[in-house]
């Protein structure tokens, strides 16, 4: 039955039972969407074209799948909820060349179908405008052209319909009209063009060509990088009128999205605390004999902070990255309160003010000195590690291979830095250690769950330090709070914001964006003053995210 479900949704979508996509319709044939001349490719400097992605086929993460089923069929699934988790060891979660489809979501992927398919029958009523049993002609062609235009984001051609009514003949014939609606659903929803995102451009483009979105396409990047949701009405109207190509409409219609109070918000927070590694706060659990306090209510409500503070800088204030590195401002409640001396009431989170001797922006917040450190001790290595490799862009040699470093000197009632002291002074270790302890002896003042201390081991924490810097002079600090001071004053961290937005929005890994792609976004986001929309609205609309390489 598996299999025969498979070769109905693959059939649907104009696939045979090979697996592999159609290219879109062409926007100039019949059914399409109109008779739409050609996109022609936008122009991209010589240098950023060897770097363009290629023509390719990206399937929707999680997110995107329960959400554009939500704007389809106006309910998702409770299977959905339980699709195994992506891998993701380093990178974005959404990276196109990651997601795969395995044999187990798969399995996922039918039971899915199958429980949607059962609720639109239910309520077949919200969905045909006729009685099951009398199912066919006129009323099926216009739910087949209706819904899978929605689900499929892009206008039915008369061949899909075909296809679909096919399906739907061919299982009422062999059991009766409400299995055959039941199987047009599941080819629906099975089928390639509702699980991929498809970035072919159109047909006939030359070999190793620059080519263009198609605006169908292009409408597509643009909701799912946006809202992580596929596109509204009015952004498809753009895209079938052959207009949202054009770089104005393009640019405003970017500009619409992200003024979106109820989808823009939740796709950049998604970003953020990706690009944060926070996202996976929730199954980190703590000791809880050292943190009774502390369990998975104290992480979402440090997950929410994050999301609060982001959304108050970029939607609601100065929109600077500036800010968000170092801002005292925080969110708290009675349950997050002491993690921050502060004091909070309820479980609704208050803006309070923050000592602003303890807290200075993103890398001070609970949630992220929580989710780099492990459930009974920091991870002094990784948070000095992740800031001068996530947040500054600056390289950090692999560490030597099957080297393993156990020094008899080194004894339990040692401070962390006491410990790394004596590890780093082995020559095969100073070299790399040198770049990124420093910071990770600056952040040994925050415990594992994000508090503030001052001792560990009994013993008093020194804080102080000095980072490298290439081309100038190492940079000194005598806690973390200047250090991140310090840090908001050099250009890294906002090159390196900008390089990871734009790593997010096409799914390519950081090695395969050049440098003529990264320096004008770059250059563009600090004459901004750092401000992130516009960062953002600049990336939507570069070459990199517009056009491929055929």
């Amino acid at each position: 039955m598996k299999f025969v479900r498979l070769c109905l949704a693959l059939l649907a979508g104009a696939a045979a039972c090979s697996g592999q996509i159609a290219r879109p319709p062409d926007p100039g044939s019949s059914g399409a969407g109109g008779s739409t001349p050609p996109v022609k490719p936008p122009p991209v400097p010589a240098c950023a074209q060897q770097g363009l992605p290629p023509a390719r086929l990206w399937r929707l993460t999680h997110t995107q799948w329960k959400n554009t089923l939500s704007d389809a069929f106006g309910f998702t699934s409770q299977v959905a909820g339980t699709f195994p988790a992506d891998a993701r060891l380093d990178g974005f979660a959404n990276g196109a060349d990651r997601l795969a489809v395995s044999s187990l979501l798969t399995e996922y992927y039918y039971r899915a179908a199958g429980e949607l398919s059962a609720e639109v029958l239910r309520r077949s009523g919200d969905f045909i405008g006729c009685g099951v049993a009398e199912l066919g002609g006129k009323c099926l062609d216009d739910f087949i052209r209706g819904f899978a235009g929605k689900a499929w984001r892009r206008p039915t051609t008369d061949e899909d319909v075909g296809k679909l009514r096919k399906v739907f003949t061919t299982a009422a014939t062999a059991t009766d009209a409400a299995t055959g609606l039941r199987m047009v659903v599941e080819a629906i929803v099975l089928s390639p063009h509702f699980l991929f995102r498809t970035e072919l451009g159109p047909p006939g483009a030359p070999a190793g060509q620059v080519t263009a979105l198609t605006d169908h396409e292009l409408a597509s990047a643009l909701s799912y990088t946006l809202w992580d949701a596929p596109p509204d009405a009015a952004l498809m109207a753009l895209a079938g009128s052959g207009k949202l190509h054009e770089p104005a409409t393009l640019a405003a219609e970017a500009g619409r999205l992200l003024a979106s109070p109820k989808r823009a918000p939740a796709a950049l927070d998604s970003f953020v605390q990706q690009w944060l590694k926070i996202d996976d706060l929730v199954g980190s659990p703590k000791d809880p004999t050292l943190f009774p306090g502390y369990g998975p209510q104290v992480a979402q409500d440090l997950l929410e902070e994050n999301r609060r503070f982001v959304n108050g800088v970029v939607f609601d204030g100065d929109r600077s990255l500036r800010t968000l590195l170092t801002s005292s401002t925080g969110y708290v409640n009675e349950r997050t309160a002491r993690l921050y001396g502060a004091t909070g009431s309820g479980s609704d989170l208050a803006r309070t003010d923050l000592d602003a001797g303890q807290r200075r922006g993103l890398l001070t917040q609970a949630a992220f000195l929580a989710a780099h450190a492990d459930g009974d001790s920091t991870r002094l290595v990784d948070r000095g590690r992740f800031v001068r490799e996530e947040v500054l862009c600056l390289d950090v040699p692999p560490p030597p291979a099957d080297f393993k470093f156990m020094d008899p000197k080194i004894t339990e009632d040692m401070t962390q830095r006491e410990k790394l002291t004596i590890h780093a002074a082995n020559p095969a270790c100073a070299s790399c250690h040198v770049l990124f302890d420093g910071i990770g002896f600056a952040m040994e003042a925050y415990d594992p769950v994000g508090q503030f201390r001052t001792l560990d081991r009994g013993k008093k924490i020194d804080t102080s330090g000095s980072l490298p810097l290439p081309g100038r002079p190492d940079l000194k600090f005598d806690d973390f709070v200047g250090l991140v001071g310090e840090l908001a004053k050099l250009p890294e961290p906002y090159q390196c914001f900008a390089g990871r937005y734009l790593e997010y929005a096409t799914g390519r890994p950081a090695a395969q964006i050049s440098r003529c792609e990264r320096e004008p976004l770059a250059k563009l986001f600090e004459e901004s003053g750092y401000q992130i929309d516009k960062l953002i609205l600049a990336v939507v609309t570069s070459p990199g995210f517009v056009a491929r390489r055929n």
